[in-house]
């Protein structure tokens, strides 16, 4: 084999491994961890006051709202007719985290009202919530 085919298998193995197989195994590290450890990671991995983090599985999936760094909410959804359909009653009940699971008061009921929207415009796939 010469060197430049000896570079190109390299070059795509770390591609396969980078876009593919890493991704993958990430996936299901963060599925199987418990749900402290869940919380904690989102928290660290919002970059925003108000940040959406979608964990598909295929056809299901959570879409987990970070707001201020603090609270999280989530929305387990099931994928029909091309939008996340809400599968969680009373999706504005309560806040997930933390544990004491304060209600959402007014102010904050229409900020997260707001952000949904918001996030509805900019992703190709709309979450859905049944009783609205």
């Amino acid at each position: 084999m010469s060197k430049l085919q000896i570079i190109f298998i390299i070059i795509f193995v770390i591609l396969i491994l980078g876009l593919f197989i890493l991704p993958l195994l990430n996936r299901w590290m963060f599925n199987k961890l418990p749900r402290d450890q869940k919380i904690r990671i989102l928290i660290k991995g919002a970059k925003s006051l108000a940040h959406f983090k979608n964990v598909s599985n295929g056809n299901t999936g959570i879409l987990y709202f970070i707001k201020n760094k603090r609270k999280i909410i989530y929305f387990p959804w099931i994928l029909a007719d091309g939008q996340m359909i809400c599968t969680r009653k009373n999706p504005f009940d309560h806040w997930d985290y933390p544990e004491e699971e304060q209600p959402i008061n007014d102010d904050e009921l229409v900020m997260l009202k707001e952000e949904i929207a918001n996030y509805n415009k900019k992703s190709a796939v709309k979450i859905v919530f049944p009783d609205e």
